[in-house]
């Protein structure tokens, strides 16, 4: 009998990769729509799909085994009422490049204040800037681990010192010092740019919430591009008012899209852009779901698996 496979995704293009992929043995059903879904996922063995348009049929699938998620994040599989009788894998090990970019991208155009220069010249106002050099700012990274340490090496080619928190006191590549969480005060006592890349857990949640950026090192910017509850919007209205941080360039949210009511399309010092730091791919998904595929079918054990007890 064939391996039934289920392919849930809005991804452009995905489909059509897949059957370039086409192992023996493996039955493709493509669901389109949430009706479809239902009607399908019943009988799939496998399943690679958006972890958010799946979600909600997951009690369904009586016959899952392994679940190959679209995405790196994975929480709308993590919440309460959700099953974990199965073998869970993320994207893993490419995304960091373009979240480099993404950061370094707003680095420098803050850096040389490219924003103003554009409003300048529809001015007609000829207004020379002096930016500070990269090689005398210190970089700071929440969660050091394949993404930070992609941020970290690019950092690095600038001149960055690159810092790192992380949970356990372990040398990270491109990372000049490695911090943990108890010592979290002289990490953002001495950082410019903060730049958080931690999934959403039980441990991160909040984690920059209330008071926390108050000893923020001064004139240093939040960048946010791992998950949106790592600090409540109210925390982050008060740090950037009370001048805790000079200001924050936000990728992600704790509601999505970002509500056309939150103060923060407002505030001058924040950047809001659509969840667009990193984008999953085709090619990518494919050569890490083949490369996957070809284990299981092998009965190997499977790259990437998600530790249920972590949540990642």
């Amino acid at each position: 009998m064939p391996v039934k496979t289920l392919l849930v995704t809005r991804i452009k293009g995905l489909e059509l990769a897949l059957d370039e992929l086409a192992p023996d043995g493996i039955e493709w059903v493509r669901a389109k729509d949430d009706v479809a879904t239902r009607k399908a996922v019943g009988a799939a063995e496998i399943i690679l799909a958006d972890p958010d348009l799946i979600a909600a049929h997951l009690a369904e699938a009586s016959s899952l085994i392994w679940l190959q998620a679209t995405f790196a994040g994975i929480e709308p599989l993590l919440r309460n009422g959700h099953r974990s009788d199965y073998q869970l894998t993320r994207l893993k090990g490419i995304f960091g490049p373009q979240m480099a970019e993404y950061v370094l991208g707003h680095i420098l155009a803050r850096e040389h204040d490219i924003v103003d220069l554009r409003r300048d010249q529809e001015r007609r106002q000829w207004k020379p800037r002096v930016p500070r050099k990269l090689s005398g700012l210190t970089l700071g990274i929440l969660g050091a681990g394949d993404i930070g340490s992609a941020v970290a090496s690019v950092a690095g080619q600038f001149g960055m010192t690159v810092w790192g928190l992380r949970t356990k006191d372990e040398p990270v590549d491109g990372v000049d010092r490695v911090f943990t969480r108890e010592q979290m005060a002289p990490f953002l006592a001495g950082t410019d740019y903060l730049v958080n890349v931690l999934p959403s857990t039980p441990d991160t949640v909040g984690l920059l919430s209330g008071d926390r950026l108050k000893g923020c090192k001064p004139g240093a910017v939040l960048i946010n591009i791992g998950r949106g509850d790592v600090i409540d919007e109210a925390s982050l209205v008060r740090a950037v008012g009370a001048g805790w941080i000079a200001g924050a360039i936000l990728d992600v949210f704790a509601t999505e899209p970002l509500p056309a009511g939150s103060p923060l399309w407002e505030l001058q010092e924040v950047t809001v852009t659509p969840h667009v730091a990193a984008s999953s791919f085709p090619a990518d998904v494919i050569k890490i779901f083949g490369e996957n595929l070809e284990r299981y079918l092998s009965g190997r054990p499977l790259e990437n698996l998600v530790d249920w007890t972590k949540g990642y």
